[in-house]
Order: structure tokens, then C-alpha cells, then sequence
């Protein structure tokens, strides 16, 4: 199987928000669909996973953006295995603009789920040879982040989990993790200024009829925003930011 798979896409104005660039949840959509899509050709997509009452889910991410792309243009999206070990599954994402240019490169962690028990199983390694995914005697290095001290947070805002917030692994989907990140924000900065780069890790599931807590410090000075996702007390994700002035 090729082991670098590609989608052609148009950004919809659906996806973008009142910059007219694309939503981060929206781009993170796009790489789960790409994921699956390839993963479904050999015969480890969602759906598979299910029949054996097991799902993927994601641990870290790390985004690197050059620019994120507006309404109407044409993209390529990208996503290859990059490796694995006894527990974990290495995947990289990109976005390819119409000249060739990748104006997004991403990293990832993930486990597979055993949604009954809901505990991670072990990487079954006939699957990883298939995709091409070499085995990792080193694991890959993503930013450790800890959260602030609890004054340190400057605002924040409560979430109720919604039955459409959910995915197939039945807990929040990671896309919604950046909706109510970038929600915390104020609005003109959001207008003013683009992610340069993105670290988060999921630490906990957020179920059903949860009320998740979103907090957030922004240093306006070195234009990073600092995240926290909790509930009932516990972390379910932490993030950092960096931004860049438009």
C-alpha cells in the first residue's frame, strides 16, 4: 500500500471563519477523513475497528503552519504512517497548496481503544507492516505540557457535551478540543492574528452530558495562548499556542 496517501479537497466558505480561513476544528476534520480513508483501504478504517469493538484515538499533536488555507482554494491533504511501538501509532499529516507548497505540516500520537473496558491494546503489528509503518525502538519526542497554576488563567467558559459532539468511539471528538480553545479567545485577536504552531495532549475522555471547563492565559507579548480543558477537576487537554500577526 502506498504509504503516502492524498485527497484533493476545496475549502468550502462552510469551513472558514470570518477571515475566510479555514476553522482549525475544520482542518483537523480533514485530517481525521484522510486518516480513515486510507486506513479503510487496508481494512483498519473506523468501521473495521468496530466490528472488533475498538476505535482509534489520538494522544498528541504537533502543528507546524506556514498559512492556513481560505475559501475556495484547492487542496491536497496527506497523511502517511510514520511508525510504531508497543502501544502507540505514529501518524503525519500535510496540506499541499496548488503550487506545491505545504503550508501545514502535522505530527501525531495514537493508541487503539478497547471501548468496552475503555483501555488502550496493544499495536498489532501484521496492521503497522501493511501501512508500511516501521517498528520505533526511540519514541517520538512532543512537547511535554503542564498545565498553569490556577490563578495563572485569565478567562474561561463552560461547555455542556452535546449528543453531536460525540464520535463512534462514543467521547468528545478532538475537533471540538479546538473549538473551545480558540473560543476562549477575544475576537479581535482571532482577527488579527494566525496560528504559527500548535502542541496539545489529550489526557482524559470527556463523555456525554458532561460539563467541561475551557481555560485560558494569552501572552500577548510572545503571542502564545496557554489551554486547559478540564472536568470535574481532572485535565482531559492541554495546548499551547503560537500566534502570528496577520
Amino acid at each position: 500500500m502506498e504509504k503516502i496517501f492524498k485527497e484533493e479537497h476545496q475549502v468550502t466558505y462552510g469551513d472558514c471563519d470570518e477571515t475566510g480561513r479555514i476553522q482549525l476544528p475544520k482542518l483537523i476534520e480533514h485530517f481525521m477523513q484522510v486518516s480513515n480513508d486510507q486506513l479503510t483501504q487496508g481494512g483498519a478504517g473506523i468501521k473495521d475497528l468496530l466490528k472488533q469493538n475498538l476505535g482509534w484515538v489520538v494522544v498528541e499533536y504537533h502543528l507546524d503552519v506556514e498559512r492556513l488555507p481560505k475559501a475556495g482554494e484547492k487542496i491536497t491533504v496527506t497523511t502517511s504512517g510514520s511508525g510504531y511501538n508497543r502501544f502507540f501509532e505514529y501518524r503525519d499529516f500535510g496540506i499541499i497548496d496548488s503550487t506545491n507548497k505545504k503550508i501545514v505540516d502535522a505530527k501525531s500520537q495514537w493508541v487503539i481503544l478497547d471501548l468496552e473496558n475503555r483501555k488502550i491494546t496493544e499495536a498489532d503489528s501484521q496492521m503497522m507492516e501493511k501501512f508500511g509503518n516501521p517498528y520505533l525502538k526511540h519514541m517520538p519526542r512532543f512537547k511535554r505540557l503542564r498545565p498553569l497554576k490556577e490563578k495563572e488563567y485569565e478567562s474561561n467558559k463552560t461547555y455542556a457535551v452535546r449528543y453531536y459532539d460525540l464520535d463512534t468511539n462514543h467521547h468528545l471528538t478532538n475537533s471540538v478540543y479546538f473549538d473551545w480553545m480558540i473560543d476562549t479567545l477575544p475576537r479581535e485577536f482571532l482577527n488579527s492574528h494566525t496560528i504559527k504552531s500548535i502542541d496539545i495532549s489529550f489526557k482524559k475522555e470527556v463523555q456525554y452530558g458532561a460539563q467541561a471547563l475551557s481555560e485560558v492565559k494569552l501572552d500577548s507579548e510572545r503571542l502564545i495562548s496557554y489551554h486547559l480543558i478540564s472536568n470535574q477537576g481532572e485535565t482531559s487537554a492541554l495546548a499551547e499556542i503560537i500566534w502570528r500577526e496577520n
